[in-house]
């Protein structure tokens, strides 16, 4: 998501640590609690979770979109395959979200301060969806948004994030294939919250000092196809166990590979997917169990490709009813 497109109310997925992506709902700054309102974050939106008391700051392009059909999917398929039954209701109570209000109203009884939401809407009216949520306190003279003001050396600010296309981090590659910096990644903790979870590590791709032109769909599909490779040779074309240098490659490019899932239109789109076939190594990956650390990021990333998959899977079986039809046909005419 771009900062322009997230609004409060938004259903999202947000990533934290270990966990896996978890069912969230955009929450108005205003109204957040003095303890975590004082944690505020530049550049970041506020995340009240389903099924758990936490918040969350979070910059709007590592929130996913979570989508009806989404939910619809994980509780028809995806939840036989997860242990976490927290998870499991957190997406059901997704899946009964109506309104913000309703949400607030239920979040602020919980937290026992139903009467600061009573005052807050007197003031300054009813809460509704679809609002700034970058919007801080009436009384906060911070302008969190801008990122590009000038400091008192009339340089620019250096803590905007790391510059994307289209909502894409852009990963490039040497004409031989390796990253053009396989050692830039960035730790970024970039967790607060009101119950400590284990602190959220990003694996970000820094920006090069080449310019980077628009990826064209062929440089897609070769990208995916490396990823493919590098992957397959480190986790399942051998004959020995991984060694811990392979493992925590894997877990970067995977990494990669999750950051770059969410946009529109996705980095990772139906041809590149249908070409490298890298929705089919994640699957085998998924169904190994040796690399059971790898099952719960290689379940996201398929989760986010689902309808992908799906257009996938249908173009293949209109190509085979043609020959299906004629191999009929032709074993009628011999009869």
């Amino acid at each position: 998501m771009t900062t322009t497109d997230v609004k409060t109310g938004d259903l999202v997925l947000c990533k934290v640590g270990s966990f896996p992506p978890w069912p969230a709902v955009v929450f108005p700054q205003r109204l957040l609690r003095k303890d975590v309102y004082r944690k505020r974050k530049q550049n970041c939106v506020a995340v009240c979770f389903f099924n758990d008391p936490t918040y969350y700051w979070e910059q709007p392009h590592r929130l996913r979109p979570l989508e009806r059909t989404m939910i619809s999917y994980f509780l028809k398929h995806d939840y036989k395959t997860t242990t976490q039954k927290d998870l499991i209701e957190a997406y059901r109570q997704a899946q009964k979200y109506s309104n913000l209000k309703r949400f607030i109203k239920s979040r602020f009884n919980s937290e026992d301060r139903i009467d600061d939401l009573n005052n807050e809407e007197n003031e300054n009216g009813e809460v509704e969806s679809g609002e700034d949520p970058f919007l801080g306190k009436k009384d906060d003279p911070r302008n969190v948004k801008d990122t590009t003001a000038n400091n008192k050396n009339g340089k620019k600010s250096t803590s905007s994030p790391a510059k994307t296309k289209n909502g894409l981090k852009v990963i490039a590659f040497d004409s031989d294939g390796k990253e053009e910096s396989d050692k830039e990644f960035e730790h970024n903790e970039g967790y607060d919250a009101v119950n400590e979870r284990e602190p959220h590590i990003h694996y970000n791709i820094k920006s090069s000092n080449r310019s980077h032109s628009r990826l064209d769909r062929s440089r897609r599909i070769e990208i995916a196809q490396l990823f493919r490779r590098r992957l397959q040779k480190n986790l399942i074309q051998r004959n020995t166990p991984p060694t811990h240098g392979e493992l925590q490659e894997s877990h970067k490019l995977l990494n990669k590979i999750y950051e770059n899932t969410g946009g529109d239109p996705p980095f990772f789109d139906l041809a590149a997917l249908k070409q490298s076939k890298l929705h089919k190594l994640l699957k085998v990956i998924t169904n190994t169990n040796d690399l059971e650390e790898f099952h719960p990021i290689c379940k996201d990333i398929l989760l986010s490709w689902s309808e992908l998959i799906r257009e996938i899977k249908d173009a293949k079986l209109k190509e085979e009813l043609p020959n299906k039809n004629e191999s009929t046909t032709a074993t009628t005419e011999v009869n």
